[in-house]
């Protein structure tokens, strides 16, 4: 994990812009995370810095956040996707057709961001319901790093099927068929130690976070933040972390949390939760059937939500994959779905 991941969202009374400077060398590029200022009413008279989940790497001088705040200078192209679930084959080809990535690459360490300064989230669920989780993974990690070199960025959040691997790494979803723990097993790996983060993929996995705000658009795997603010939703998945390392928390796990919730949205609540993140848009995926017919980006609420969940592992294959593309003409933000066969729809424009 990057310093300047690491530095996002910062919470004022625990470390301030200046130390985040000082965990390391800043990279000032457009992919950098700035830290932002202070975050009124974050912390409880009583809060406790030591007892919230440190970098794996077990630095002190910086702290992980369950949700990053991507503050980039000027209008940046915006890209999201979520629920690959295994699907390597139809994520490489899916980002290669909306120029993500340079082309479809001969192994997941070969896959090369061509994408410039633009932001890619993919919004979780990397595992179970297809045959190349590990292989998912892979390509996620080499993209970071291949578009942090190039001035773009990625942000991968955790999912449900995440979570719940973390709870327990012999649940019935990942023990299934078409499981996590048969990927583990064919590469002769401990599901344990996995989701322990004793090796390098489940390493990666414990340091996703689980929400991302980019300019005016949130993102997270199952949308329900509650109508906590941004800091506010922060400390209380950071304090669950610190307090159920297991990931064994309601607000994790729980059928109303940000992983697992569905049709949570209904009246003003989508409105209301936009307006205490200060944020205009909400994307999620998790659910195929929200807002509208599976297999397609479908929106909902004149575009304060989209759903990007398209279903598409193979063996789910409700779709090949889509892509959510926002970018601003002439100070008009517009959002667009991308599929695999190189297509484009128009699917909102309105207030950058």
């Amino acid at each position: 994990m990057t310093s300047a991941l690491l530095c996002s969202t910062v919470v004022a009374a625990v470390v301030t812009a200046s130390a985040c400077s000082d965990a390391g060398p800043r990279n000032d590029s457009k992919a950098s995370l700035p830290a932002v200022g202070p975050l009124d009413g974050a912390l409880p008279p009583d809060f406790d810095a030591a007892a919230l989940p440190m970098p794996p790497d077990g630095s002190v001088d910086r702290v992980w956040h369950a949700v990053v705040d991507v503050n980039l200078p000027g209008p940046h192209t915006l890209y999201a996707l979520s629920d690959p679930h295994g699907g390597y084959d139809r994520l490489a080809v899916l980002l290669a057709a909306a120029k993500v990535t340079k082309e479809i690459p001969s192994s997941p360490e070969k896959i090369t961001w061509t994408a410039g300064d633009a932001v890619l989230v993919v919004a979780g669920d990397l595992i179970d319901k297809g045959p190349q989780p590990l292989e998912v993974i892979d390509a996620l990690r080499t993209l970071e790093v291949s578009a942090a070199a190039a001035g773009g960025l990625v942000v991968v959040l955790l999912g449900n099927h995440e979570a719940e691997f973390l709870f327990d790494p012999r649940n019935s979803k990942a023990s299934a068929s078409d499981g996590f723990g048969v990927a583990l097993a064919a590469r002769g790996l401990d599901p344990v130690a996995v989701a322990k983060g004793l090796e390098p993929h489940g390493a990666w996995l414990r340091e996703r976070p689980l929400g991302a705000k980019v300019g005016h658009w949130f993102f997270s795997h199952a949308g329900n933040t509650k109508g906590r603010t941004l800091p506010a939703l922060d400390l209380t998945l950071r304090s669950a972390i610190a307090n159920h390392t297991d990931y064994a928390d309601g607000e994790l796990v729980g059928s109303d949390s940000i992983l697992e919730a569905r049709d949570w949205y209904v009246g003003a609540v989508a409105a209301t939760n936009a307006l205490a993140l200060g944020v205009s848009h909400i994307v999620f995926g998790h659910d195929p059937n929200a807002l509208g017919a599976k297999g397609a980006i479908a929106l909902g609420q004149a575009g304060v939500l989209f759903r990007i969940d398209c279903g598409m592992s193979p063996l789910v294959n409700d779709s090949t994959g889509c892509v959510l593309r926002v970018h601003e003409e002439n100070g008009v933000a517009i959002a667009e779905q991308l599929t695999a066969n190189g297509t484009s729809k128009e699917l909102w424009r309105g207030a950058p």
